[in-house]
């Protein structure tokens, strides 16, 4: 007997109802998310902030910017790869749903994204 774990693709919408640069809210299999495009590709996290549970769909996009030295311009790298938590300013990382400040202890799950047949689907695990 195994016990393998299944996933479960859900379709949360044609792709051109997700406009880059713009957290998405949908509700998928009974869990709010938080969906965002960057180009071609899409991030799809759970639309809680760790810290007081604030939907992370009404935050902003933002970069990282990388430790530069003195004198030196700082680079923004990762540009609109993190989300902002509206009502105290937590940063997570679209890609892990780890926090941007405390990446080993704090973090949302996070959820692999497809594009089939110009649908977009979430993997619910």
């Amino acid at each position: 007997m195994s016990s393998a774990k299944t996933s479960t693709r859900v379709d949360v919408g044609p792709v051109s109802d997700f406009g880059p640069g713009r957290p998405h809210a949908v509700r998928a299999a009974g869990r709010d998310l938080v969906v965002v495009r960057k180009g071609d590709e899409f991030f799809a996290i759970r639309d809680a902030c760790p810290h007081q549970g604030a939907k992370l769909s009404g935050g902003a996009l933002c970069g990282q910017v990388e430790a530069c030295v003195r004198g030196e311009q700082p680079v923004l790298s990762r540009d609109a790869e993190f989300l902002t938590c509206p009502w105290h300013g937590w940063k997570m990382d679209l890609r892990t749903g780890r926090s941007a400040l405390e990446p080993e202890t704090v973090r949302v799950k996070s959820y692999p994204v497809h594009v089939e047949a110009g649908r977009l689907l979430v993997e619910m695990g």
